[in-house]
């Protein structure tokens, strides 16, 4: 359970950020836009571990440390969309992944999880916290990529100018981080890092399934 203090800095530096982030990615023209998101998913990779030093978190750069692996290896489901024609990333004149995915896509999954993640012990029943929380703000997120510019789906069902099957996936991929969080948090790297890489297989199979039976 993380201490009082620890939860209250969290929400500081979460709030301080996306304050600062969230007009800053909404107010760039589309040729900035890509710089601009590149450059916040950098700034929150660096800072969140470095706050946490300084704020004597050890803990936060921990949760950091077994999630990066997670962030970074994710685009690799999306590239699969892309590959298959059902997914589609505007060109912001960023480097991508495969030539298909942008790669600030790898720091940004992380500013998700990590707050799940971090908060779930808060909840008395963290495990159903974590499933409607994830998947509440997964919802935000799908539905404000495309007028954000971020990303858009094709030639799948949609539900107001966004694609709902990546919606089950995504929750079980926050339930799923919590879960190999708990076993692995206290074992060295190398196991944290299977156990990181594992999920995003399991979330590149189930964002297929999906994809076959709802979209």
């Amino acid at each position: 359970m993380p201490s009082s203090t620890g939860l209250r800095d969290a929400l500081i530096f979460h709030g301080a950020f996306f304050a600062l982030a969230i007009p800053l990615a909404l107010n760039a023209s589309s040729d900035a836009l890509g710089w601009t998101v590149l450059l916040l998913a950098l700034a929150y990779n660096i800072a969140l571990p470095l706050v946490g030093h300084w704020r004597q978190h050890e803990d936060w750069a921990a949760l950091w440390r077994f999630l990066l692996p997670l962030s970074c290896a994710l685009p690799c489901a999306d590239w699969m969309l892309v590959n298959q024609g059902t997914l589609h990333f505007p060109d912001h004149g960023i480097t991508r992944l495969g030539g298909a995915v942008p790669l600030y896509f790898c720091g940004l999954w992380i500013m998700l999880l990590w707050q799940l993640c971090w908060f779930a012990p808060v909840f008395k029943r963290p495990y159903w916290a974590v499933a409607l929380l994830g998947l509440a703000a997964f919802l935000v997120w799908e539905w404000a990529a495309r007028p954000m510019q971020l990303w858009e789906a094709i030639g799948v069902r949609q539900v107001a100018g966004f694609a709902p099957y990546p919606l089950i996936p995504e929750m079980l991929l926050s339930l799923g981080s919590l879960w190999m969080w708990k076993q692995l948090k206290t074992q060295p790297w190398l196991p944290q890092l299977a156990g990181a890489l594992s999920l995003a297989v399991f979330y590149a199979g189930a964002l297929s399934l999906a994809l076959l039976w709802i979209g």
